[in-house]
């Protein structure tokens, strides 16, 4: 099938060639795709007593199996650049939401950890190009000054996604169990592959590119210490965000602050919440911040510094309310994602899909390291009665708190706050 168009010709072909005809035709059907891969992505910090009480799993085997997703998200990363920059996002977001479809029916039916590990791995996968679709969409349809927003509101639908996991999710195992939550998860992922490929028209602007090109690429590009200084300052943070969002905020409020399921569930969709309103705002913040000549740096930059806050008095035993926590982390975390806007504003339109690629791999690559670490570190306490000591979570925050620090004074090296930084 080819839906080829000219930016132009699609939307004269909308309804009165609108910039409403655009978001309906191309950024809300990759946008839904990152619904989707949020939706995947947190939604074991809600299932996750029933996989330790189906599967007898403790806290270094969840942590393995949720991270399995970022594993394999990160291993996926440079062909779906090349893919991306060669075919366009369409045709490379379509066939690969399949295969997440396939993992969750996977999922569903696993009996031991190796198939969950297998199953998440085989989802992450198949999700693994969602945001940089969509990312790789809007630099071809949209100017790049727009990036920033576009991006902001691409997040903010995968926030959407994580509420959806949340007091929804809950409510839902109120009728079903896990593995049916699962199933109609593959269902919703068919739907919107079908969307994508349907839906979407073909831009007609391709990139020739080869897998042993975007190799060429990626190694200059990651010998180069412009790319490693403008994605060191964030990327510990990032992949932070992702890991505790995705699993162990979940954890935290019923070990450290005490909450029952239906607790922890609305607290989760608190936070999720404020993950919609941190990207809105950020981008929004940046976009009309830019006017004035100030750089998305600073914006970003400044976010984090908070971001890092929060955690340290999650970390230090702070009797912490647990809804400032979940709000303050998520709304603030999301200052980490501008960088995604700040990298591909860097580069030409036709280079967005390998220089995004390249970035995402390290923060996801870190980000399943994260995850898992976090379990280790907190499995190294016995559970009492089926909750683990605070000393567990303090250690396992303090650590990654540090290992934030560097970056952020990296960032200072920048002079942020000058309008031609860095």
């Amino acid at each position: 099938m080819d839906n080829t168009q000219s930016p132009a010709s699609a939307l004269a072909n909308a309804k009165g060639g609108s910039l409403g005809a655009l978001l309906a035709t191309v950024l809300l059907p990759f946008a839904l795709g990152h619904f989707i891969s949020y939706l995947y992505r947190v939604i074991n910090a809600v299932v996750y007593p029933d996989l330790a009480r189906d599967l007898g799993l403790a806290a270094d085997s969840i942590g393995l199996l949720t991270g399995a997703y970022f594993l394999t998200f990160a291993a996926a990363q440079l062909p779906i650049g090349v893919a991306l920059d060669r075919y366009g996002p369409r045709r490379v977001q379509a066939p690969m939401l399949l295969l997440a479809a396939g993992g969750a029916v996977l999922f569903a039916q696993a009996q031991s950890v190796e198939q969950l590990v297998l199953a998440r791995g085989l989802i992450g996968l198949g999700v693994a190009g969602s945001l940089m679709a969509s990312i790789k969409a809007s630099s071809l349809w949209l100017p790049p000054e727009r990036l920033p927003l576009a991006t902001a509101l691409l997040l903010s639908v995968g926030g959407m996604g994580a509420m959806a996991s949340t007091a929804p999710l809950q409510a839902a195992l109120q009728y079903t169990q896990w593995r049916g939550a699962f199933v109609a998860l593959a269902i919703g992922t068919l739907l919107v592959s079908a969307i994508i490929y349907f839906v979407v028209p073909e831009h007609g602007r391709k990139q020739p590119s080869k897998l042993r090109d975007m190799a060429a690429a990626v190694r200059t590009l990651y010998s180069s210490w412009s790319f490693w200084r403008l994605a060191l300052y964030s990327i510990v943070a990032h992949a932070t965000y992702m890991a505790v969002q995705s699993l162990w905020m979940g954890s935290w409020l019923r070990d450290m602050a005490h909450l029952g399921r239906p607790e922890v569930a609305n607290v989760l969709l608190a936070g999720a919440m404020a993950m919609v309103a941190g990207s809105l705002f950020f981008g929004w913040l940046t976009d009309y911040l830019g006017k004035f000549g100030i750089k998305p740096l600073l914006v970003c930059g400044c976010g984090i510094w908070v971001f890092v806050a929060v955690q340290l008095m999650m970390a230090g035993g702070v009797n912490l309310n647990p809804y400032v926590a979940a709000v303050g982390f998520s709304f603030f975390g999301t200052a980490t994602t501008m960088n995604y806007a700040i990298v591909a504003q860097s580069v030409p339109s036709h280079l967005t899909g390998r220089v995004s690629t390249s970035f995402n791999l390290l923060v996801f690559l870190l980000a399943f390291v994260v995850q898992w670490s976090m379990g280790l570190i907190i499995n190294l306490w016995t559970p009492e009665h089926g909750a683990y000591p605070a000393p567990a979570y303090q250690y396992a925050f303090g650590i990654i708190v540090a290992l934030q620090i560097p970056g952020m004074l990296l960032w200072l090296s920048f002079k942020p706050w000058r309008r031609a930084c860095p």
